[in-house]
C-alpha cells in the first residue's frame, strides 16, 4: 500500500516551505509532502495523483490566493475526491467562508495564520488518523457488502435447490399416489371378480358344486394376473436394492428375437398386428444375459400391443453403429409419444397419458432400463409427429464380458 499524499497550497514560498517542513516535522516519512503555489497548479497535481492512484488524505490550502480563492480550490478538489480531508490556514477567511467550506469542501478544520506549530502538528496527525481509518472502514464495508452478496447468493442458489427438492419430493409423493391407486385397482379387479364367483357359488343349493371350464379359465387368468404383478413388484424391489443380477452366455439376437415373436404370438394375433423384421441377416452374436434381453424385447412389443389401437404394425430393426454397439429399435404404426412421455417413460411409478389408457403399474420399462445399463448400455425413445407412431431402442456394446452383479 502506497503512502498517504498531502497537498500544501499557498501563494508565498516561505510559507509553503515553511508548512513543510512543519509537516515533516510531525509526521516523519509517513506521508508524502506535495506543494502548489497557485490553485490552478494545485488542481493539475491533484489530478494527476488521481491518475496515478495514489491516496490523497489531506489538502491545506491558504484562503486569499491570486485566480481561485481557497474555499473554492477546496470545493473543486472535494468533488474530484470526497473522502480528501481538507485544512484551511488564513488569517484573513471570515466565518462565512469556513462554514460554506465544511459544507461544500468536507473541511476539517480551520487554523488562523500565524500557526502555532504544536496546534498545526496534532491537527494534521488527527486529521490523517481520521482518513485512514475512515478508509479502513470503508474497505471493511465494501468487504461486508461483498460477503452479504456471496450469502445472498448461496441462500438464494440453496433456496432454489430446497424448492427444487421440495417439488421433487411433491412429484414422487404424487407418482407414489397414482402408483398405489394402480396397485390397488390391478389387485382389487380381479379379486372382486373371483369373490363375485365364489359367492354365487356358494348361494347354490345341493353339494358338490358344479363350476363351468370357462370360468376356472377365467379365474386362472386372473390368478396368474395377480401373481405376475407382485413378481413384477418383488423384482422391481430387488432391482433397487441389489441391482440386476447378471448371467451371461453368448446370444444371437436373431435367435432370441424370433424366440420372443413366439412366445407373443397369441398376443399379436389377438391384437390383428403384424410384425416387419429389419436387419436380421446382420444380427451379430454377442455376449449377454439371454432371459434379460428376452424380457426387454417383450416389455417392448407388449407396450406397443397394449397401448395402441388393434392393427398395428411393429417393427424390429437391427444394426451395428460405428463404435461397435447393437442398436434395436422398436418402432409401431400407433399413435406415438409425446416428448414429455419420452422424458418419463422409463421411470418407475410413473404414470403417464399411456398408462391412462390402459391398465398397468408402469415398472416393465424402468426394469428394461435397469437391464440394459446393467449390460453397459442405452434405452431411450424418440418423439414423432402425431400419427406417426412409436420408437423405443435400446443398444448394448458387442464386445462386453460378464462382470457378475452390476448395481445401478
Amino acid at each position: 500500500m502506497s503512502k498517504p499524499v498531502i497537498l500544501c497550497v499557498d501563494d508565498e514560498p516561505l510559507v509553503l516551505a515553511s508548512l513543510k517542513v512543519e509537516l515533516v516535522r510531525a509526521l516523519g516519512g509517513s506521508c508524502i509532502i506535495e506543494t502548489a503555489e497557485q490553485a490552478s497548479e494545485a488542481i493539475a497535481v491533484f489530478d494527476e495523483l488521481l491518475e496515478n492512484k495514489q491516496e490523497i488524505a489531506l489538502v491545506l490550502a491558504d484562503h486569499i490566493m491570486p485566480g481561485i480563492r481557497g474555499d473554492e480550490l477546496l470545493r473543486r478538489l472535494h468533488e474530484r475526491s470526497p473522502q480528501t480531508l481538507t485544512i484551511m490556514i488564513s488569517g484573513q477567511a471570515d466565518l462565512e467562508t469556513v462554514a460554506r467550506s465544511i459544507r461544500e469542501a468536507r473541511l476539517y478544520r480551520y487554523i488562523p495564520k500565524p500557526w502555532r506549530s504544536e496546534e498545526l502538528s496534532l491537527t494534521v496527525i488527527e486529521a490523517i488518523q481520521s482518513y485512514l481509518q475512515s478508509q479502513h472502514l470503508s474497505q471493511q464495508s465494501q468487504h461486508l457488502a461483498e460477503l452479504n452478496s456471496h450469502l445472498e447468493g448461496e441462500v438464494r442458489a440453496r433456496t432454489e435447490t430446497l424448492e427444487s427438492k421440495i417439488l421433487e419430493l411433491e412429484t414422487i409423493s404424487q407418482q407414489k399416489e397414482e402408483f398405489l391407486h394402480a396397485i390397488s385397482h390391478d389387485l382389487r379387479t380381479p379379486i372382486i371378480g373371483s369373490l363375485l364367483m365364489m359367492r354365487r357359488w356358494f348361494k347354490q343349493l345341493g353339494d358338490p358344486i358344479q363350476v363351468d371350464r370357462p370360468i376356472l379359465e377365467q379365474l386362472l387368468r386372473s390368478s396368474e394376473k395377480q401373481l405376475a404383478l407382485i413378481d413384477l413388484l418383488l423384482e422391481t424391489h430387488a432391482t433397487e436394492v441389489r441391482g440386476v443380477s447378471m448371467n451371461y452366455s453368448e446370444v444371437s439376437i436373431a435367435d432370441l428375437i424370433q424366440d420372443v415373436l413366439a412366445t407373443l404370438q397369441p398376443q399379436i394375433q389377438d391384437r390383428n398386428s403384424q410384425i416387419v423384421l429389419e436387419g436380421q441377416d446382420q444380427a451379430p452374436t454377442l455376449w449377454a444375459d439371454a432371459a434379460h434381453l428376452h424380457r426387454v424385447f417383450e416389455n417392448l412389443i407388449t407396450n406397443a400391443l397394449k397401448h395402441n389401437p388393434p392393427g398395428l404394425t411393429i417393427t424390429i430393426k437391427t444394426h451395428i453403429t460405428a463404435d461397435h454397439f447393437v442398436q434395436c429399435t422398436v418402432l409401431d404404426t400407433g399413435i406415438g409419444l409425446s416428448s414429455e412421455e419420452c422424458e418419463t417413460l422409463f421411470e418407475a411409478y410413473a404414470q403417464g397419458s399411456r398408462n391412462s389408457r390402459s391398465p398397468g403399474v408402469g415398472l416393465g420399462l424402468y426394469l428394461c432400463q435397469q437391464i440394459i445399463l446393467a449390460h453397459d448400455g442405452e434405452i431411450g425413445a424418440e418423439s414423432r409427429d402425431v400419427g406417426q407412431g412409436g420408437c423405443v431402442w435400446f443398444r448394448i456394446p458387442m464386445d462386453r464380458r460378464g462382470r457378475g452383479r452390476i448395481t445401478p
